[in-house]
């Protein structure tokens, strides 16, 4: 679990190739390293859009998120024994396990990318190819109906993968495999808008994080009342900035005690962000963006992860730290949407760490003998890997100031400024200005 980590995702990419292009067999220019981990299709779609075995939107989920693959565990669990060490800082089985993932978590498709664009490639070889294709274009012809729910999250599915196939992959691979990438991008984009909600019906959607606080006692942070407040120091925030801008992280937090000069306490906070002494947590909510039927990104209410940390003072002092996570499954929500469609995790949780420079799912570790298999942990394992050990350090804060630094704001959680920020930052790149134009 991450807040915002202040670097140049660009910047990391750029030093990332070079280090890649001198590990593996095969140069980054001319085409994917021929050494990666293996990543094929499941057997099976699951039935995420409807119950029906046939359908073209269960069929579209699983080519873009269904993934069979291989992965290491980390030694937080015994079954991976003997372990060994790659150069990660966290011990890993000497062998490896497949899994097989639905992809039905709050992730990008077309995972794993292996800094490659590897997991969008699987689906634009045979024999997926032309099934993919033909579950693209029955969607197109199928005028059945759709609830708006299950628009909205199918259409933030097909963005996510049409940002994913929008830029040329590596030379050679592109040579093969250009004309399908073209091809499969004009049939997502037409199908973007085909299922596109009017304005209202975005602003209709649930409130599906207020379920979540009642049935799983998760904190009212959008609730005035409650202490919790939503706060904005440097924008972009990482998060976004890696999901394409495609979805909104709101970063709230609440003092430990009543503040009177709420300023002065927020302002504090860049002072000392390894030692939270004045606050009793901090939060991190994720949320939708869609596209209304103009091709405007509109701000959703529809809640897809919600990240806590809350500090508990003993009585010796010492500060402990307890992790609270949910994250959306889009089955549950559909079939059920009074049950807010989301799932929580315990600290013991597994999920796969992060290769240091990207929060992608399922993404290979890179280390010194090149990319290897992604690895799983605890969640607690993930989180101290940004967060530190005691998961104290909070990241929002944690960046080295430059000349003028702005305040500090609390925000309007009834408001959308942080989405506001992520629309015009969508609005100026390449794809979006591509994918606009199919609702000219």
């Amino acid at each position: 679990m991450a807040d915002m980590l202040r670097c140049s995702g660009s910047a990391f990419l750029v030093v990332l190739a070079m280090e890649l292009t001198m590990s593996c067999p095969t140069s980054l220019a001319q085409g994917a390293p021929v050494n990666l981990p293996r990543v094929t299709l499941p057997d099976a779609a699951e039935l995420i859009y409807s119950g029906r075995s046939d359908d073209s939107w269960n069929t579209i989920f699983y080519f873009l998120f269904s993934r069979r693959l291989s992965a290491r565990l980390s030694s937080d669990f015994p079954e991976g024994a003997p372990f060994l060490d790659l150069g990660t800082g966290i011990k890993v089985s000497d062998h490896v396990f497949e899994r097989n993932e639905t992809g039905d978590h709050p992730i990008d498709p077309m995972y794993p990318t292996f800094f490659v664009g590897y997991g969008s490639m699987v689906v634009l070889r045979d024999p997926a190819y032309p099934k993919f294709v033909k579950s693209l274009r029955t969607a197109l012809a199928d005028d059945s109906p759709r609830s708006a729910l299950a628009r909205a999250l199918m259409q933030n599915d097909l963005w996510g993968a049409y940002d994913a196939l929008f830029f040329p992959f590596l030379p050679n691979d592109e040579k093969v495999l250009g004309e399908r990438r073209k091809a499969a991008l004009d049939l997502i984009g037409r199908l973007i808008r085909k299922i596109a909600l009017r304005p209202e019906d975005i602003r209709a959607l649930p409130d599906n994080y207020a379920v979540v606080a009642r049935q799983h006692n998760f904190p009212e942070v959008f609730d005035k009342n409650s202490g919790w407040m939503e706060v904005k120091w440097f924008l972009p925030r990482q998060h976004d900035d890696e999901a394409g801008y495609r979805r909104v992280t709101r970063v709230f937090v609440k003092p430990a005690h009543p503040q009177r000069n709420t300023g002065k306490f927020l302002n504090s906070l860049p002072d000392d962000p390894i030692n939270p002494n004045g606050l009793y947590g901090v939060a991190l909510i994720t949320q939708l963006l869609a596209l209304d039927s103009h091709g405007d990104p509109q701000p959703t209410r529809l809640t897809v992860e919600a990240q806590f940390r809350l500090f508990d003072r003993s009585h010796e002092g010492k500060l402990n730290s307890t992790i609270m996570v949910c994250e959306i499954r889009r089955q549950l929500l559909i079939e059920n949407p009074s049950s807010g469609g989301t799932v929580t995790e315990d600290e013991g949780t597994p999920v796969y760490l992060s290769n240091g420079g990207s929060y992608g799912f399922a993404e290979g570790q890179l280390t010194d003998r090149g990319v290897r298999e992604p690895v799983l942990v605890r969640l607690r394992t993930r989180c101290a890997r940004c967060h530190q050990e005691d998961l104290q350090q909070v990241m929002t804060f944690s960046i080295a100031r430059p000349p003028h630094v702005p305040p500090v704001e609390q925000l309007n959680p009834a408001a959308a400024e942080v989405a506001d920020f992520d629309i015009a930052a969508k609005r100026k790149r390449r794809e979006f200005k591509a994918l606009f134009s199919y609702f000219r």
